[in-house]
């Protein structure tokens, strides 16, 4: 498992949240709003799990049901994500909205599923470490929501990153 900062990974920006992307590790296709196709390495898991954790939630219109169609595991969470966020009418970024990651640690790895704790750095210096789990399914990460549609049982403020691999575009 990573304990460092993967190598060769550019940030883009995507609705003001730097988003990680790997031209070895992905995502290596992009359809609409989905981008998918992350390889099936530690590596592919962490870059899935930043990118579709971030997308589901702030993919702006009608994109977001496409990705959460595509890169979320059906279930009750997936459900109770889809009816709340159905009812969002602005869906606009504001900048400084959205948080950006700050660093990463891997609790658990296998070839089927990976749970990672991602930590998140607002503007207002406060910082949140939520942990997600992907699951290798059809050939390719999926986000498994929470039962309430959240991505993490248990997201708790940090005060600091001691104990996780830096991490961030910004």
């Amino acid at each position: 498992m990573p304990s460092t900062a993967p190598k060769g990974v550019r940030w883009e920006l995507f609705q003001g949240v730097a988003l990680p992307v790997s031209d070895a590790d992905g995502p290596t296709r992009i359809d609409g709003p989905v981008y998918a196709g992350y390889s099936h390495t530690p590596t592919g898991a962490l870059l899935a799990a930043a990118n579709i954790g971030s997308r589901y939630l702030v993919t702006p219109g009608n994109g977001w049901r496409e990705v959460v169609r595509e890169q979320v595991l059906p279930g009750t969470g997936r459900d109770v994500f889809t009816e709340n966020r159905a009812k969002v009418t602005d869906d606009s970024a504001q900048p400084g909205q959205f948080g950006q990651l700050a660093a990463f640690k891997f609790v658990t790895y296998t070839q089927d599923v990976a749970v990672i704790q991602l930590v998140t750095r607002f503007a207002t210096g406060q910082m949140q470490v939520a942990t997600d789990t992907v699951r290798w399914s059809n050939g390719d990460w999926r986000l498994e929501l929470q039962p309430d549609g959240g991505t993490s049982p248990s997201a708790q403020s940090v005060s600091s990153i001691v104990g996780y691999v830096p991490w961030g575009g910004v």
